[in-house]
Formats: C-alpha cells, structure tokens, sequence
C-alpha cells in the first residue's frame, strides 16, 4: 500500500517517495546599512557591526524589533493617558517613577 505525506503548505498529499520537506528557514544576505548620525551620542555609524557596538554601548535596540502590536499598545496607552484614564495603580506607579528620577538627579547633582 503507499503512503502519503500531506505537503504542511498545499495541504495536498504527495507520495512519500517523492516528498520533500519544505525548509523551515535559511541563510539571508543584508547589505550595507546607509551610514547616519545616531540620535543617541551624534557618532556616524556606517555598518551593523558598528550599529550592534553602539546598541549595546547605550542599552537601544532599532524600532524594527518591536512588532505592530506593540506600536498599537502604546498608541492606546497614549489615548488612554492623555484622555484621564488610568487606574490608581498607575497614576501611583507614575508618581514613584517621577519620584525616583527627581531623586537620581539630585544624588547626581544634576
């Protein structure tokens, strides 16, 4: 009797002799990023070894790892601030971080 294995993309059986398995990833090739002045510290930054250094140099990561989700969270989290509605919670934790950046500066004598 011959077996079928159903192809995961096609959904359509495929004799299992003759079967090959999709590949689930590969190798890319990125180019050159073009060279920019970082937001940051004002350094030229001309390629990603030098982007990767100064990332983790300054604790950033580039917009393009956070997803859509994201963008659309902080987008309601705005409205939502900028319209009054917060739960107590958060007005409090917003006090405590306004707090503990009032007092980093004065221990930095800033």
């Amino acid at each position: 009797m011959p077996r079928y294995i159903q192809h995961p993309i096609t959904n359509k059986l495929i004799p299992a002799e003759e079967y090959i398995r999709p590949r689930a990833g590969g190798h890319a090739i990125h180019g050159d990023i073009e060279p920019f002045v970082s937001p940051v510290d004002g350094t030229v930054i001309s390629d990603r070894k030098q982007l990767a250094e100064h990332n983790k140099r300054h604790n950033v990561v580039n917009t393009q790892e956070f997803g859509t989700e994201h963008w659309e969270r902080k987008a309601k989290e705005r409205a939502d601030l900028y319209e009054g509605r917060r739960s107590t919670q958060q007005v409090q934790r917003d006090r405590e971080q306004i707090h503990e950046i009032i007092m980093r500066h004065e221990r930095n004598g800033r």
